[in-house]
């Protein structure tokens, strides 16, 4: 079993009690990958949230303008530790049974039942957690007070990204028309 303060590293599950965590974790199952696997494929259809327990992963976008030929085809994001209380693919949790709400490796797969948007890959040996789609919608159907709390906590997470995503479309922005003498 997973150390309770293992989990309060954890940022989606830090507003919740034991006993709730437990819940949780008992929805989940343990996933192993060895170094160089690809663990999602960008562009895959995804259903799930990966808590990563340990191991570290590379998570990389493909770059869709092909301006010059031996120009990188994918840039590398971001890389998360298990020790940092690392999670992805929260938004595949939510799906399209929550309705038409748009909504940190998989987390959009639990808030739609949509394509990946990057590829996650391991850079040691990983033990992952999964939690499928289908399993947290029935956690916070069966006990909304903790249903509430995990989506307060998805939310302020995209929040989060959405607003550092926003900083660096205006960086972006900024720069592109700096070097075009605008």
């Amino acid at each position: 079993m997973i150390d309770p303060a293992f989990c309060r590293k954890i940022y989606l599950l830090q507003n919740l009690e034991e006993g709730e965590i437990l819940q949780v974790l008992n929805r989940t199952r343990l996933r192993e990958f060895p170094a160089g696997a690809v663990i999602i494929h960008e562009g895959e259809l995804g259903n799930s949230l990966f808590i990563m327990q340990t191991g570290q992963v590379e998570i990389t976008k493909q770059l869709i303008l092909g301006l010059v030929e031996d120009a990188p085809k994918e840039r590398v994001m971001i890389r998360l530790k298990a020790e940092d209380g690392a999670y992805f693919g929260e938004m595949a949790l939510l799906g399209s049974k929550m309705g038409s709400a748009t909504v940190t490796f998989g987390e959009m797969a639990l808030m739609e039942s949509e394509i990946r948007s990057a590829t996650v890959t391991a850079l040691t040996d990983c033990a992952l957690l999964e939690l499928q789609q289908e399993d947290f919608l029935e956690l916070i159907k069966k006990n909304p007070v903790m249903g509430v709390k995990l989506l307060l906590r998805l939310c302020q997470g995209l929040s989060r990204h959405l607003r550092k995503t926003n900083q660096d479309v205006v960086k972006l922005t900024t720069a592109l028309a700096v070097s075009l003498g605008g």
